[in-house]
């Protein structure tokens, strides 16, 4: 199992170089998606595919425009909090992060003919949205004592040094090179390695991971109504993402007998991005109580860069430090496609419960250096052997007394991975409510996250590297202003 979990951490994080190590769980961070859209929609549990007429239509299901009938604005300022707790070797530390942001804007402006005029087509609406759709927003912590005989970060690095050797143009471009500069690796002409210095005891180990950011997109759809029956929709999605992470590690030995003291290492990452999909959409009323809807997104396909450093303090019989230049990367990202399937039963007008099921195929996404072809190779290999096809499950309900709304939903997100030794699928429990009223309304929605993460900060070829398990517990308050016009 600690072999599995090696593969499903975030180890190659710390293998900063002349690339910022991009492997398999960057491109899964930006393909898995939360459900975004207004608060009657995420109210609901993110459930939009057979209901129309939301601005949570203009991320999801464009064919739900064509169901407006007069012209619309929103906006959705958030309150978001997440709360950690991380368990390792017996351990476990609770942390925290709050933040502000605007989860969902959208203008709609609909034409409808009248009830008199002929014609199979209807009328139409135009809509242009901003939807928030992931958070990085996130803080967790650690602290970790090693077993007597167990090795730390130093060997890893030793080990490294083994394998990859050190940079040979006179620059400090790895964490290799920095190790070997502040003197707790060394080489041994003898054997011909390098080796760890010596230490002796058990290691106080902690670090602090800080990230920030968040993933949007720009929708462009329209809508349109065939003998209110039929409604079809497409839309442009502009998407663009911003990832930070700071992590500080940090290590101790209080062992007179040994000239190691202590030392602290910290990554500094920025990634952005800039990305394209397209999205087909249907629904079907046969009937005034039932609507089936479904809807297709192409691939996103994003421009990404990234911007990185690396420092290394220690102390021996005295101080050393050292840092990295700062590097750059540019690379290119596929994400997954999305499928999406709904119904909606309405209780003539006391409200409806609907539920949608979503495709997405983990295994699918892709990286790629512009400027050589193979360079991803090994890791899109690696993408297609520990991914896999996930199916999301949304439910929701919306109870309509008078002016009042009453709204409840429940989601689960499917795992990504292949094969697990852990629990990683996203549960979600939402409530809400709302008054709508001739031409405004105001609506609050509530939405509770939790999952689990697994993270390892270095990787030790006998498997002891510690292996940090999170739950994670993410919750949401936003309210939606609109008006109609």
């Amino acid at each position: 199992m600690k072999s599995f979990i090696i593969l499903t951490g975030l180890a190659m994080l710390c293998l900063t170089g002349k690339v910022y190590a991009q492997n398999e769980e960057d491109a899964l961070r930006y393909s898995r998606l939360d459900f975004g859209g207004t608060a009657r929609t995420q109210g609901i549990g993110g459930v939009q595919t057979a209901i129309g007429a939301d601005a949570g239509n203009l991320s999801g299901n464009p064919a739900g425009l064509g169901l407006f009938r007069r012209s619309e604005f929103s906006l959705s300022p958030a309150i978001s909090g997440n709360n950690t707790s991380s368990v390792v070797g017996g351990s476990t530390s609770v942390d925290q992060r709050n933040n502000l942001n605007f989860s969902n804007f959208g203008v709609i402006f609909a034409n409808r003919k009248s009830d008199g005029e002929g014609g199979g087509w209807r009328g139409g609406a135009f809509g242009i949205g901003f939807t928030r759709q992931n958070t990085f927003h996130n803080k967790f912590n650690y602290s970790n004592l090693t077993g007597e005989t167990d090795f730390s970060i130093v060997e890893s690095i030793a080990e490294k040094a083994n394998r990859f050797g050190l940079s040979t143009n006179g620059n400090l471009e790895n964490l290799e090179d920095l190790a070997y500069e502040t003197y707790i690796i060394d080489y041994d002409n003898t054997n011909q390695e390098y080796f760890a210095v010596n230490r002796q005891g058990r290691i106080q180990q902690s670090e602090d991971v800080l990230s920030k950011g968040a993933q949007n997109q720009w929708d462009f759809s329209y809508g349109a109504s065939y003998k209110d029956k039929l409604y079809v929709g497409a839309s442009l999605g502009l998407s663009s993402l911003r990832f930070t992470q700071q992590r500080i590690y940090r290590e101790v030995e209080n062992n007179p007998n040994t000239p190691f003291q202590n030392l602290t290492l910290r990554d500094d990452l920025t990634t952005t991005g800039n990305g394209l999909n397209a999205r087909l959409g249907l629904i079907y009323r046969p009937l005034d109580l039932i609507r089936f809807g479904a809807s297709f997104q192409t691939p996103t396909y994003f421009s990404m860069h990234d911007d990185y450093s690396t420092s290394l303090d220690t102390r021996l019989n005295q101080s050393y430090s050292e840092s990295t230049d700062p590097g750059e990367y540019q690379y290119n990202l596929t994400t997954p496609m999305r499928a999406t399937g709904g119904v909606a039963v309405f209780l003539n007008k006391y409200g409806f419960i609907s539920g949608d099921v979503e495709y997405v195929d983990y295994s699918s996404a892709r990286l790629k250096d512009p400027a050589d072809n193979a360079g991803f190779q090994g890791i899109n290999n690696t993408i297609s052997t520990k991914y896999a096809s996930a199916v999301n499950l949304r439910l929701g309900a919306e109870g309509r007394f008078d002016i009042f709304r009453v709204r409840a939903g429940y989601a689960l997100y499917g795992s990504p991975y292949k094969n697990d030794a852990y629990d990683r699928q996203k549960s979600f429990v939402t409530l809400g409510g709302g008054i709508r009223q001739a031409n405004r309304f105001f609506d609050v929605a509530f939405v509770n996250t939790a999952y689990n993460s697994v993270y390892s900060p270095y990787t030790i070829s006998d498997n002891s590297q510690p292996v940090v398990v999170t739950k994670n517990r993410y919750n949401n308050l936003l309210f939606t202003f609109g008006i109609n016009f």
